[in-house]
């Protein structure tokens, strides 16, 4: 039991080490990261539907 204990408490002490490298954005790059990531989803959700319905229309002809 107290194996499970250190090991636990290590693997505490490593994620509070590793977060303490970490580099976070600035609101800044957030704000237009989070905007092309918007913006690429959209894109890509408009692909996918005008795909799926250009299919979807093709089939309803064939059969």
């Amino acid at each position: 039991m107290t194996n499970y204990i250190g090991k636990a408490g290590q693997y505490y002490r490593d994620v509070i080490s590793e977060m303490r490298k970490v580099i976070w954005p600035s609101k800044e790059e957030l704000k237009d990261l989070t905007i092309v990531v918007l913006t690429v989803s959209g894109i890509l959700a408009l692909f996918t539907f005008l795909v799926d319905w250009v299919i979807n229309f093709g089939l309803g002809k064939l059969l």
